[in-house]
């Protein structure tokens, strides 16, 4: 039953914790969480309460939340996907993505908080809360030793969490290693890099040996053995990318370079990266995951990235707080789409590429038979102009209709793109709830595909991704030349992991040449529709008349832009250093 609980307390917290203040410095008290502390802990059923709310605060990272106005946890309004050029923000000025997508990323958006993807405050105050935990939870008396070690162990793997997150958005970060006393020294520096790095690594070998490969039915979204082995995999991954596997960082930042670059090109990092994500992958085929691949490629993606507690998904978060970001039945998930950028990442089903009109007008007929010709990922991910999902047949909940009506102020003409947004419920009917997939077994292959092709061996590299691409019933790719591999296993990141909270790093991390030029910055294309004579809006396929590719908005970069700013009001009190260009 402890999962149960936790779930049900978790939204209890997220129903709170957003009309309450921050604290005026990042490492004072969590939100209410040493109130009455040896009460807390005085038994198993309320010590559930400040493990729950560890879960909450540290799972969450990078998924916006409802009603986080203050940006206590993230962004105010809009996901990772629109900043990525994964979805087009071009609808509500006020939100952060659509401010962030045309001038960038401040340190302080007038008020000394950061306007960025992250609340930088927030996460040391979810690392707190794990340490309440790890330093009362043996005053319960009616929990086992193996008990308090396996929680003990849960909270060391949020930590790392929290950590690997900061990781890829800043560079090195404070370390804290305790709740810390109010006669401790809160000005603690950044670490450097390959310190902060260390301390994942550390975090996650040392959360491992207490946890248990699996749990009860009623327990599902506790952190198994596996989910410190996928953090300290992917935090390898990012270490080994050119962002920070460089003699020279990406901007300046004079004797402290060690915060943001490891000061040299480390190839053996490819080899760590390899090493751990086998290490996941063989654990995760030992206790019964895998790639859903029955033959059907539409049901099997959907399956894999929709249904909750699917045999792919190691973790998800289980909050039901921020459905309305993604869900495009809401106001602020029904009003942006897919880019022109994304779409063309989908293949044809025969693994060719699709071409499209560009500028000129072409028949909506055209439009919707191109689309019908691509790969079963993009049918699954989007919902087109006037026609049903694809992902949910036969659902009037999923119609044309419905989706350009989602909302009673203000219907969705003009907001179709390339493709509503529908990824996370495949065969959802009228549910709209989801468990966002935090670690899915596809990036591991993935991440093997990719350091196996960085450290020379391209039949690994292609054996790992040709598993993703056969389920997604595509033909096997047989390029064996590094850098046209690269590009194909960079293409397979970005139409696997549409919307799942990758893009947003990968292309900053990976450098790519065209990052200021159509992927975040530049000149921004969507796809545009012209509406049947008489009509001002599309709800159903007779309402359109043509389609074209148009820019519709001008993205900003600046290579400031590769990791984000810390806080204004926290680099004011002289401990933090900033990160160069903001």
């Amino acid at each position: 039953m402890k999962k149960l609980i936790y779930t049900t307390l978790i939204l209890v917290f997220f129903s709170q914790v957003f009309s309450c203040k921050l604290e005026d410095h990042f490492l004072e008290k969590s939100l209410g969480s040493d109130v009455n502390v040896d009460s807390i802990f005085s038994s198993k059923q309320k010590s559930l309460s400040a493990i729950a709310q560890a879960y909450a605060m540290s799972l969450q990272s990078g998924i916006t939340l409802r009603y986080d106005n203050g940006r206590i946890s993230g962004l105010k309004a809009g996901t990772l996907s629109h900043l990525s050029g994964e979805v087009n923000d071009v609808k509500f000025s006020w939100e952060d993505t659509y401010k962030i997508q045309r001038s960038g990323m401040v340190a302080s958006d007038s008020d000394g908080k950061a306007l960025s993807s992250d609340g930088f405050v927030f996460n040391y105050q979810s690392i707190r809360q794990c340490y309440l935990v790890i330093e009362n939870i043996d005053k319960v008396p009616d929990l086992t030793e193996v008990q308090k070690k396996g929680i003990k162990a849960e909270m060391y793997t949020l930590i790392a969490y929290r950590y690997e997150e900061m990781f890829k958005r800043y560079g090195g970060v404070p370390i804290i290693e305790g709740t810390l006393s109010v006669d401790s020294d809160l000005n603690i520096p950044r670490a450097t890099l390959r310190a902060t790095l260390n301390h994942i690594i550390a975090l996650c070998n040392k959360a491992i040996p207490d946890l248990p490969d699996s749990y009860n039915a009623s327990e599902k979204g506790c952190v198994t053995k596996g989910i410190p082995m996928c953090i300290k995999a992917e935090a390898l991954m990012y270490a080994a990318r050119p962002l920070f596997n460089s003699n020279t960082p990406y901007m300046s930042l004079g004797g402290n370079n060690n915060l943001i670059c490891f000061g040299t090109h480390d190839a053996s990092l490819w080899q760590q990266t390899i090493e751990a994500n086998e290490q996941v992958i063989r654990w995760a085929t030992a206790n019964g995951y895998q790639i859903i691949n029955t033959g059907n490629p539409l049901a099997d993606y959907g399956t894999a990235v929709a249904t909750p507690n699917n045999r792919e998904v190691l973790l998800a978060f289980k909050s039901q707080n921020f459905i309305e970001a993604y869900n495009p039945h809401s106001q602020p998930g029904g009003a942006n789409s897919m880019s022109y950028l994304q779409l063309t990442q989908y293949y044809k089903t025969d693994g060719t590429d699709q071409t499209w009109t560009g500028e000129n007008w072409e028949s909506y007929a055209t439009y919707v038979n191109k689309c019908n010709e691509l790969e079963a990922r993009f049918k699954a991910s989007a919902a087109i102009a006037g026609q049903q999902a694809w992902n949910n047949p036969g659902s009037h909940y999923w119609s044309s209709e419905t989706l350009a009506n989602a909302s009673t102020w203000e219907k969705r003409a003009g907001s179709e793109g390339a493709g509503r947004r529908v990824k996370f419920f495949y065969m959802a009917d009228t549910r709209d709830w989801f468990e966002f997939p935090l670690y899915r077994l596809a990036e591991f292959y993935l991440n093997l595909a990719e350091a196996y092709n960085e450290a020379g061996n391209p039949a690994q590299a292609l054996q790992n991704l040709n598993v993703i691409r056969s389920r997604a019933g595509l033909p096997n790719v047989t390029e064996t030349g590094q850098d046209a591999l690269r590009k194909l296993v960079q293409r397979e990141w970005a139409v696997e992991f549409y919307e799942e909270n990758h893009r947003y790093f990968d292309v900053k991390h990976w450098k790519l040449t065209d990052i200021a030029n159509g992927i975040i910055g530049g000149e921004k294309k969507g796809v545009v529709f012209e509406y049947a004579p008489g009509k001002s809006e599309g709800w159903n396929a007779w309402d359109y008349a043509s389609y074209a590719v148009k820019p519709v908005y001008t993205g900003y970069w600046d290579n400031s832009q590769y990791l984000e700013p810390f806080p204004q009001s926290e680099v004011n009190k002289g401990y933090l250093i900033q990160n160069p260009g903001y």
